[in-house]
């Protein structure tokens, strides 16, 4: 028989400043309710001037590697906002965290699928290779313009997930998938933000889930959320829907981190295990993806009684709650230099507003390459 194959450990970062929706509502002439009730947001998390995809990704990835290093030969970053059309994203995190030089690292793309199907690639890999170790990466910078209809949904994070035989934290089952071509978002060379057709992409995402939903039950499912009540709209196109309780478990931290594209849904698995008062394992759990363009995939979990073992609640109650709220002008400043830092081929980062708590940063661009330096969060 073969061993199990899963989720070892998982973690998430978001960045440590966000905008509250209600300040957003105020400047832009809103109702707070049209964000807070309509689309189910509080809070977006913005990403500073000193991180970008591989800093975010860098913070989450460092305490599920610890140990592993050597074992890990597959490096999949999931992602739509790169910022290299050649080198892969990942190979500056494998020499920051000095992981195995003998690894395969690949930069993976379908919107906010590409995570998922990394995710299946590296339980097929360690289903060869049942001794070794694969980490998953998402990591993205939701960015839409200021005004745009697509502003309330922004947010940035990123997730990290060691794939192993004989996992701790879940058992990944593989899934039934579906793939058409739609307009309903894509982002061609030269626009820095996305084409976006609202109605179409929710239309897609409903259909797309019908195709793939299975014919049962489950008492907890989590959803891609580009935003918290994409998943209500999720939840009512099944035939079997969660209880409005499981739902608001599922969308809680969504809610006040904003749209994290690849990462979105394993931020709501996180989210379940947050927020639910009591352990919740053995539970088999559904698992609905949806990438834009567009591909779906409903898989499941089997998450084990080990699970705390392999996630840090409490770390990830703590950097949700020590966030800073920006002031409208500060995020105005903060997203402004991402974009002309994104456009820079040199660059050099202002360390004003460095945290304490912070572990990487992005330290300079030199002719279109990044530097990045790990800070003593140790010493002063």
């Amino acid at each position: 028989m073969n061993n199990p194959i899963g989720i070892d450990a998982i973690s998430f970062y978001s960045p440590r400043y966000y905008l509250d929706l209600a300040t957003l509502a105020k400047v832009r002439g809103v109702d707070p309710s049209k964000y807070q009730v309509g689309l189910g947001q509080f809070q977006m998390a913005i990403i500073s001037p000193l991180e970008d995809i591989v800093t975010m990704a860098l913070e989450a990835a460092s305490d599920v590697v610890v140990g592993h290093e050597e074992e890990i030969d597959l490096i999949l970053f999931a992602t739509e906002s790169g910022f290299d059309f050649s080198k892969a994203s990942g190979i500056y995190l494998q020499q920051l965290l000095k992981l195995n030089p003998y690894a395969r690292v690949l930069e993976v793309k379908q919107a906010c699928y590409g995570a998922t199907g990394a995710l299946q690639l590296a339980v097929d890999h360690i289903q060869l290779h049942p001794d070794r170790k694969a980490l998953v990466l998402a990591s993205d910078v939701a960015w839409y313009g200021f005004q745009s209809a697509g502003e309330v949904t922004q947010g940035a994070g990123a997730i990290a997930m060691l794939i192993s035989a004989n996992p701790r934290v879940a058992v990944v089952h593989s899934g039934k998938f579906y793939t058409e071509s739609n307009a309903d978002f894509y982002r061609p060379l030269g626009s820095e933000v996305p084409v976006v057709d609202g109605k179409l992409s929710i239309r897609s995402y409903r259909d797309v889930l019908k195709k793939v939903a299975p014919d049962k039950a489950f008492e907890y499912i989590c959803f891609h959320q580009p935003f918290a009540t994409m998943a209500d709209k999720a939840n009512e196109a099944l035939k079997f829907p969660i209880k409005p309780e499981a739902l608001q478990l599922v969308k809680q931290l969504g809610s006040v981190i904003g749209n994290i594209y690849n990462g979105s849904l394993f931020l709501s698995l996180i989210s379940l295990l947050m927020y639910r008062k009591t352990p919740l394992a053995p539970q088999r759990i559904g698992m609905f993806s949806y990438g834009s363009g567009a591909t779906g995939e409903f898989f499941e979990l089997d998450l084990l009684a080990s699970y705390s073992q392999g996630i840090h609640i409490q770390k990830f109650h703590d950097l949700v709650h020590h966030r800073l709220a920006l002031t409208f002008e500060l995020y105005e400043s903060f997203m402004h230099q991402f974009v002309a830092k994104e456009k820079s081929l040199d660059h050099l980062t202002n360390r004003s507003t460095l945290r304490p708590d912070q572990r990487y940063i992005l330290k300079a661009i030199q002719a279109g390459h990044r530097i990045y330096e790990a800070i003593d969060t140790q010493g002063s």
